[in-house]
């Protein structure tokens, strides 16, 4: 396979697996909005077009022009807090809009797809034992109430099973007509176990392939990557949001001078220091991840859910000190209580990667925030250069 079609390949996890692309000498078409993208972060030997996933006539297009042979899908909103304020937003472009890729994909004859998808639809461990997260987990738990935290349904506050109940509803409105499409009990229990709604968009799109694949023959790899942090080893591109949420990145802004202080949330979890313990992994390694997936589907033609992750936590605090050591900087920091939902840790089983990719995550914490200093401290500013 050598031409693919990369959606919301201007971002930031898309930009670093098109740069690994491109060194792999595939023909890259990214197709982004541009909402959150940046055209600075593609090189010269990139076709870009600019569209939106939601005007299936211009997507098909789009495919129809380019003929690819396989699709690498980034394009998400990925913001938890609002996600939960803004539910039907986050349906429109993550599940809505996926489905519509699906069905051009269908149309055109595209029969191989790379999904982003994320650790956030493992929700909360119900016992220690859960940790480090397999894939089969999501199979195996069967909850009767969705863990669904408090959010918003047109301004009105609603969590759990309320919460899930109007989210189903809409989607069952929207596909009424599609018999193919309905999610059966099982497939509704599976659903309730993220915690936020873009945990919970991103569960239905894994259900989804399930379904174009039986439906189409679309064979898919589901990547469910842990916490992303670093940048591009060469300093070409890197982490670029206007508003990042990331713990990386805002500790890098305190050292910067572009925060007042990092807010610590939970001081008190039964970790090595107190702090969250999360799973953080490096953008080229989830690049080359998203490379041999597409090998894998090549040679294998069969769809897989598989974890990318590095196997080993870092607390907040770990995460911070490498920033320090990286910066040279102290980073001013304040405790503040816990955030409701937040599991003490979160850390991948990267076994099957290994086993079905022969993949393995190589940069390290002290990796990440080396890349994510040169970065940031040589872009303040992002892409916008002066």
């Amino acid at each position: 396979m050598r031409k693919i079609l990369v959606t919301g390949g201007a971002g930031y996890v898309g930009s670093h697996t098109v740069l690994e692309l491109i060194k792999d000498n595939f023909s890259v078409v990214v197709l982004d909005s541009l909402e959150a993208g940046h055209k600075e972060a593609l090189g010269e030997k990139v076709t870009l077009e600019v569209a939106n996933l939601s005007d299936k006539n211009r997507v098909l297009e789009i495919f129809q022009k380019h003929k690819p042979e396989a699709v690498i899908d980034f394009a998400a909103y990925l913001a938890v807090g609002e996600s939960m304020d803004n539910p039907i937003k986050y349906f429109e472009n993550n599940v809505a809009n996926f489905v519509n890729l699906l069905e051009v994909m269908e149309k055109s004859g595209c029969k191989y797809l790379i999904k982003s998808s994320t650790a956030a639809i493992y929700g909360n461990p119900t016992k220690d034992s859960d940790i480090p997260w397999k894939e089969s987990f999501t199979e195996s738990y069967k909850p009767n109430k969705s863990a669904l935290l408090e959010g918003k349904w047109n301004g009105a506050a609603v969590a759990g099973e309320d919460f899930f109940q109007r989210f189903i509803d809409h989607y069952n409105s929207i596909y009424s007509g599609r018999a193919e499409l309905r999610l059966s009990p099982d497939e509704i229990s599976k659903l309730r176990i993220p915690l936020s709604i873009y945990g919970l968009t991103k569960a239905i799109d894994e259900i989804v392939m399930k379904k174009y694949d039986e439906m189409s023959g679309i064979k898919s790899v589901a990547l469910r990557y842990f916490n992303v942090c670093g940048a591009d080893p060469g300093g070409k591109i890197g982490e670029a949001k206007p508003k990042p949420t990331t713990l990386m990145v805002l500790a890098i802004y305190q050292a910067l001078g572009k925060v007042l202080e990092l807010k610590i949330f939970g001081t008190d979890f039964p970790t090595i220091d107190g702090t969250g313990v999360r799973d953080y992994i490096h953008p080229s390694d989830l690049a080359t991840g998203h490379l041999t997936a597409l090998e894998y589907l090549e040679e294998n033609n069969r769809s897989e859910i598989i974890n990318l992750g590095t196997g080993h936590g870092s607390s907040v605090l770990e995460v911070i000190k490498a920033v320090e050591v990286a910066s040279g900087k102290k980073v001013q920091t304040k405790n503040y209580p816990r955030r409701s939902g937040d599991p003490s840790i979160s850390v991948a089983d990267p076994t099957l990667a290994g086993q079905l990719l022969n993949w393995q995550a190589k940069y390290t914490l002290s990796d990440m925030a080396e890349t994510a200093w040169k970065w940031h401290s040589e872009n303040p500013d992002g892409f916008l250069r002066k």
